[in-house]
């Protein structure tokens, strides 16, 4: 199934989308190169669009903002393999627990009705004033890989919302079993200590060694 993964910042700044490409590209390759994989890794950055409209490459002075949508190519030795898709999205009454969320069939506890869906519970092992500003924060960012997708792909996102957390001193979360839900509130260094190796664990060093286009 197609899984998405969030980055709640817990600053108000909005990183360059090319510091987001260089940074992920990086954590990809040192990824590879860790494990033998004797791959180039490449991220491109673009505005998505329909496929009779040439690809838009998006400009290094280009800064994320909410409602900002695009897509990052992952190209390996040269080659294309797949895409996801990474949005920088405003809060919204959506992004709070109503008292919908905590009747049947949902098991919501209601005293978090009016809070927000990444909360204090999921956060508990941070120190308060890091929450704080966590659930301050008026955007954050989703970062979405298609269903099937290949494994450059399913593991690309997670170093693009490493990226993000790592520039926003942010922490990254999942609702739909991107990953486990233990790893929810994580920040960046966090989440990469077990990432590669679930991914390597999970789809095997062969499939890192060239693109499936």
């Amino acid at each position: 199934m197609s899984t998405t993964i969030d980055v709640y910042p817990a600053i108000a700044f909005m990183p360059l989308v090319e510091q987001t490409r260089a940074r992920a590209q990086v954590l990809f390759q040192e990824f590879l190169d860790q494990h033998g994989v004797r791959s180039k890794i490449e991220v491109k950055a673009f505005y998505p669009s329909s496929q009779d409209i040439p690809i838009q490459y998006v400009d290094k002075d280009l800064r994320w903002h909410p409602k900002l949508h695009l897509g990052f190519g992952y190209f390996i030795d040269g080659k294309w393999d797949s895409d996801s898709w990474p949005s920088c999205i405003a809060v919204e009454p959506d992004d709070f627990v109503t008292k919908e969320d905590c009747e049947p069939p949902f098991d919501c506890d209601p005293k978090l009705i009016g809070s927000r869906i990444i909360s204090e519970d999921q956060l508990d092992y941070l120190p308060h004033d890091k929450v704080d500003q966590v659930l301050a924060q008026d955007h954050y960012w989703y970062e979405y890989r298609n269903f099937g997708g290949s494994a450059i792909a399913s593991t690309g996102y997670g170093f693009v919302v490493a990226a993000i957390a790592e520039l926003t001193d942010g922490v990254i979360a999942s609702f739909d079993l991107a990953f486990d839900s233990k790893h929810s509130g994580e920040t960046s260094t966090q989440f990469l200590s077990w990432w590669g190796d679930d991914r390597i664990e999970m789809y095997g060093r062969e499939r890192f060694q060239a693109a499936r286009i």
